[in-house]
């Protein structure tokens, strides 16, 4: 892995060259840093999402003179302002933050994310600015003194580090943000790394009570594989018991089930259909990550209620009407059909049709034949029995 200015030069936009000029009209230095910079000596692209760290050799940290900069990149394209005095630019289909260099001061037995206040520093060195920063392999940077004299910057030898496939800590405050544990399982997972004996001590001790369900679904879903990620966390926990998850650690060994079973990982709606599946109840995933929805409820008794049609089939409702109505299985499949139709009705992107035609073959057509509309010989409180009897008829 080596640093090619000309692959740089090529991977610039031309959207690039406006915000270059307005950063250089008022004496900024901006720096890339962070994932876009690591990627590129992983794929050989910058990507569209990049961290952006500005300095000025002489003059100090101002709100109002940051302002000031917002309010010029304004003129480029979309600006948002977030926290950690961070501007945000929407340009073309690109998403660059730029932020001023900043030293990171952690509160005394604090063990939550962000429990730290900053101190900005426009003239910060950028060896003393990765230092809050929490991998090596993120702390690298690319600094544009103008658009052609361009240079590499590595105080942390974080190129060393992931052309070995290492991962290791930026700086000595890297266990007071909880949240890293989960980053750390993460960048291992989703780029094949092996944690450096600095960090697996590190991660050894820190204390893992400040991790809030958000920041756990959304490193488990950055992942890339969320199934292995929650198996690793679950594992790790042996050693952490402080640490709360979503489920009961005794329930592990079930997940490697839910393979096949888990139609859509990015929604929490498939997830508590994928955990009834495989007889893991789901009430605690719900109240872990505060699902109070009705459908969610539902979803759960829905899929307990699906797994009964494995072994009940169609032509067990075959026959006369009358004697097929009262029994206790038609009344299940009686709510079950109106229970599916209404669950898609108010959310039609949940994959319930794909788990009745993969693992409910025999029942799909149900779904798929209209029911009867003229159903004014039967009395009105059956009719609705009458339609879905009728269908099965057809099965």
């Amino acid at each position: 892995m080596t640093f090619d200015q000309k692959k740089i030069e090529s991977e610039l936009p031309a959207s690039f060259n406006p915000v270059m000029d307005e950063l250089q009209r008022v004496g900024f230095i901006p720096t890339l840093v962070g994932g876009s910079v690591r990627d590129f000596f992983r794929t050989g692209r910058l990507g569209k999402d990049w961290d952006v760290e500005l300095t000025h050799e002489t003059i100090s940290f101002n709100k109002n003179e940051w302002k000031e900069l917002g309010k010029s990149l304004s003129r480029l394209g979309k600006v948002s302002n977030l926290p950690y005095e961070i501007i945000r630019l929407d340009l073309d289909s690109y998403q660059m933050e730029f932020s001023p260099p900043r030293i990171e001061t952690f509160i005394e037995d604090s063990h939550h994310h962000s429990n730290f206040t900053a101190e900005f520093d426009f003239k910060l060195p950028f060896e003393k600015a990765v230092a809050r920063r929490d991998f090596t392999i993120n702390a690298m940077g690319i600094r544009f003194k103008s658009k052609k004299q361009i240079e590499f910057l590595d105080p942390l030898e974080g190129l060393r580090h992931l052309s070995k496939k290492i991962l290791h800590p930026a700086g000595p405050d890297f266990g007071k943000d909880p949240v890293r544990f989960l980053r750390a399982v993460r960048f291992a997972q989703k780029y094949g790394l092996s944690y450096s004996p600095e960090l697996q001590k590190i991660l050894d001790s820190m204390k893992l009570i400040g991790i809030s369900p958000a920041y756990f679904w959304s490193e488990m879903q950055k992942s890339g594989d969320p199934i292995r990620f929650l198996e690793k966390i679950m594992k790790e926990s042996e050693n952490h018991p402080e640490l709360a998850l979503p489920m009961e650690h005794s329930q592990a060994a079930k997940l490697k089930g839910i393979q096949k079973i888990l139609e859509v990982p990015e929604k929490h709606e498939s997830w508590v259909i994928a955990l009834e599946w495989i007889d893991i109840p789901s009430e605690g995933w719900r109240t872990f990550f505060s699902l109070s929805s009705d459908t969610c409820r539902r979803l759960g008794r829905w899929a307990q209620t699906s797994k009964a049609f494995q072994t009940i089939l169609p032509e067990f409702f075959h026959g006369e009407f009358e004697q097929v109505r009262d029994s206790e299985n038609f009344d299940k499949l009686f709510d079950w059909y109106f229970t599916t139709k209404q669950l898609l009705q108010k959310n039609p992107d949940l994959p319930l049709m794909k788990m009745i035609e993969d693992y409910l073959p025999a029942w799909i057509h149900l779904y798929r034949f209209e029911a009867p509309k003229d159903v004014k010989h039967i009395d009105p409180p059956f009719r609705a029995k009458y339609q879905v009897w009728n269908l099965c008829q057809r099965l």
